[in-house]
């Protein structure tokens, strides 16, 4: 059995609903391939819009946020 590849990428608490609209769209424009997750953690305010625009194939995480 061959390992899966994992590509996972967070933007902390960047960006707006434009931005993250165009992340989404580059996305779900991409190959799904089967040996490779693909994991999201957009920002804590767009968690549920990603999760509900994302094509079957990509996952989406939450980060925490906290100032130090």
């Amino acid at each position: 059995m061959s390992r899966k590849f994992l590509v996972g990428g967070n933007w902390k608490m960047n960006g707006n609903k434009a931005s993250v609209d165009n992340i989404i769209k580059f996305l779900n424009d991409g190959a799904v391939v089967p040996n490779v997750d693909v994991v999201v953690a957009p920002p804590a305010p767009y968690l549920a819009y990603v999760k509900e625009k994302v094509k079957n194939g990509i996952e989406v995480s939450a980060q925490n946020c906290y100032k130090v």
